[in-house]
């Protein structure tokens, strides 16, 4: 509007306009108004990085939630399918009690049924040390799976089967199971320290 009235203040006077300096201000407040837009085009930029990033942690947040919910379901599937012949199969759990009470009175084919189910048992639990390493697996799971492989390995027979084959499991699953001996060991030893009888 200023510029409009020295416009026609000129045009009414007959008084030339300054065009060197009208020139001059005209390409400073062009100037001024692509630099103005130049910052205005950095903060939006700026501003969809961060939505962009936002909505990228949130993604990522659902899908390790689906990740570990899916590899929650599948252990439990497995774990499923390894007791489900103890309560199907009469004559397998019959087998079972036996082979854990003294595996060295098994049959030939006694014994590659028992290394067959003790071997599908152990890449179960080298799969959960796995799954907890590597955060996929709940850490409150991971515990009461921890407390299951403790109840077995409390039987002298799945001690001595894991010794015997060792070398075909992981480094991780067998510094777990010689972890979780020395805490039997531990309790076994304090259980016998409360119930020894006092001398005089």
């Amino acid at each position: 509007m200023r510029r409009l009235l020295q416009d026609l203040e000129h045009t009414r006077t007959g008084t030339p306009r300054p065009i060197f300096f009208s020139a001059f201000r005209d390409a400073h407040v062009f100037m001024y108004t692509l630099d103005a837009l130049g910052n205005l085009g950095e903060f939006v930029g700026a501003l969809g990085v961060v939505i962009s990033l936002v909505y990228l942690a949130r993604q990522m947040h659902q899908n390790t939630i689906s990740v570990r919910a899916a590899s929650f379901n599948a252990m439990i599937q497995n774990s499923i399918r390894l007791l489900e012949h103890s309560f199907r199969d009469s004559e397998f759990a019959a087998f079972l009690a036996r082979a854990e009470a003294d595996p060295d009175q098994l049959t030939p084919q006694e014994r590659v049924r028992w290394d067959s189910y003790m071997t599908a048992v152990y890449r179960h639990f080298g799969n959960l040390v796995f799954q907890s390493r590597v955060g996929a697996l709940d850490e409150q799971m991971w515990k009461a799976y921890r407390e299951d492989l403790k109840r077995h390995l409390k039987q002298d027979s799945w001690a001595r089967w894991y010794h015997a084959h060792s070398e075909v499991f992981s480094r991780s699953l067998t510094d777990q199971v010689e972890q979780t001996l020395r805490e039997i060991e531990v309790e076994r030893h304090e259980h016998r320290e409360s119930h020894a009888t006092p001398t005089d």
